[in-house]
């Protein structure tokens, strides 16, 4: 008998089954269910049961391919994700390595500019390299400022609050008038742009011979005697030997401050038709300057001579002599209190009432 080969899907597990058209059951050979061929077809016509298989046999693969898709629409999804996660990730890590280098660059500019800056930009104080000399007498006195900063420091304008008329204790501020963020350019930086200085270490005149150091004023009365002495001698005055006092002292300095008098005025004794008068000699100092080293000067505007207690004498002058008080005093307060700020002194005065107080 010929073996007629058929196949069958097996109801249990689905996989195709071939067996033999003569034989009444078979095995499936992949699960081991035993199929009963004869229950399923009997005589049932080929055609029939062929069309009955190729109705399971179809339905089988439509599961199957439906199944497949499904599953490689799945993968398909589930590769999507992954490659867009993948995608994603490359994206931020190569945005990350684009905005660290960016920030790196940054950084080193933010370096190499700060390391310029500190190579080429100097902080510097300008006032100290800067000084103020003072010319004159302290009233009358005016200040120079020297600038010694280097040439981009010291071209900046500067300004001085006062630089005439000055006198000791004065205060005056410098300035450097550009803004210190602006500089002349970018190599120094100003630390400070404004500055006040005291003025002093002036030489002074002397307003009042009461200032002078009693010792250096014993000898400036001694040598006006001396000079109202030796004028004497040569005037018309015949005068009684040993007669010779300070009667008082006339300190005078200009309000414009431009000059100083010390006037002595030296009583003497003298004869006329007879009788004994009394006279006065107007004994001057021009001039008279204390330094700030404590030292005098005499005639400083016309020569500076630092005198010595022994040649005081040299820097008198007798203007006038006069034959009474009251002409005397015109001369040298009256004529003189207007253009001066005069302070007196009346030494002889202060004696005779000294004497009177020891009298009583």
């Amino acid at each position: 008998m010929a073996i007629n080969v058929k196949t069958v899907i097996c109801p249990a597990c689905g996989a195709k089954v071939n067996y033999d058209d003569n034989k009444k059951t078979t095995v499936c050979e992949f699960c081991g269910a035993v199929l009963d061929m004869t229950e399923r077809y009997g005589d049932k016509k080929d055609r029939e049961r062929d069309d009955l298989q190729d109705r399971q046999i179809r339905d089988i693969m439509y599961n199957m391919n439906s199944r497949r898709v499904a599953n490689v629409d799945a993968n398909m999804q589930q590769a999507k994700k992954v490659a867009k996660i993948i995608a994603i990730f490359f994206i931020v890590l190569f945005i990350g390595s684009i905005a660290s280098g960016i920030i790196m660059g940054i950084s080193r500019y933010k370096d190499a500019i700060t390391k310029q800056n500190k190579e080429t930009v100097n902080e510097i104080d300008p006032f100290d390299k800067v000084n103020i000399n003072y010319y004159g007498v302290s009233g009358k006195a005016t200040a120079r400022l020297n600038d010694s900063n280097k040439y981009e420091v010291s071209s900046i304008e500067k300004t001085i609050s006062k630089d005439e008329g000055l006198k000791n204790g004065d205060t005056i501020t410098v300035k450097y008038t550009k803004d210190s963020a602006k500089q002349y350019n970018t190599k120094y930086v100003l630390l400070k742009t404004e500055k006040t200085y005291t003025v002093e270490g002036l030489d002074e005149y002397v307003d009042d011979v009461m200032g002078i150091e009693p010792d250096d004023l014993e000898v400036l009365k001694k040598n006006a005697i001396i000079k109202a002495e030796a004028e004497c001698k040569e005037d018309e005055f015949a005068y009684l030997e040993g007669s010779f006092d300070i009667y008082a002292v006339y300190t005078m300095v200009k309000k414009d401050f431009n000059g100083q008098r010390a006037v002595f005025i030296v009583t003497f004794d003298y004869k006329e038709d007879g009788e004994i008068k009394t006279g006065y000699f107007m004994a001057e100092y021009n001039n008279m300057i204390k330094c700030a080293t404590g030292d005098y000067k005499i005639n400083f505007n016309a020569d500076v001579f630092s005198y010595t207690r022994e040649s005081y004498y040299g820097g008198f002058t007798v203007p006038s002599a006069h034959s009474t008080w009251d002409s005397t005093y015109t001369d040298v307060y009256l004529n003189n209190k207007g253009e001066w700020s005069v302070k007196e002194h009346l030494f002889e005065k202060e004696k005779e009432v000294t004497e009177d107080s020891e009298e009583e």
